[in-house]
């Protein structure tokens, strides 16, 4: 007997594998995501199978938010970002449906 294992929407496996949807439409797109299939009401489906060969890892736990890397040791870590600061120093302002950057 053979187990089937489901088809996941975009927006499904990207959850699953802890990426963006982007991550999985650019590798769908590039063909390293065999056997999708387009369908009329849940979108593109992509088989679990697939993404496990594409090195997927399926629930695999997202680093925490908060969490930064240590230090090495003898060594100063550089302040954190603000809230609404990128790395480089910009302010990042958020509207509506994109994202601004005022350096």
């Amino acid at each position: 007997m053979s187990m089937h294992r489901p088809l996941l929407t975009q927006r499904e496996a990207a959850t699953a594998c802890g990426v963006s949807r982007s991550t999985i439409r650019r590798r769908r797109e590039a063909g390293e995501l065999p056997g999708c299939v387009q369908d009329e009401e849940r979108g593109r489906l992509i088989p679990v199978e697939a993404l496990l060969a594409a090195g997927f890892r399926l629930n695999a736990p997202a680093p925490p938010e908060d969490a930064a890397p240590a230090a090495p040791t003898g060594s100063a870590a550089p302040a954190p970002a603000e809230a609404g600061e990128d790395v480089t120093g910009c302010a990042r302002s958020w509207s509506g449906s994109g994202s601004a950057r005022r350096c």
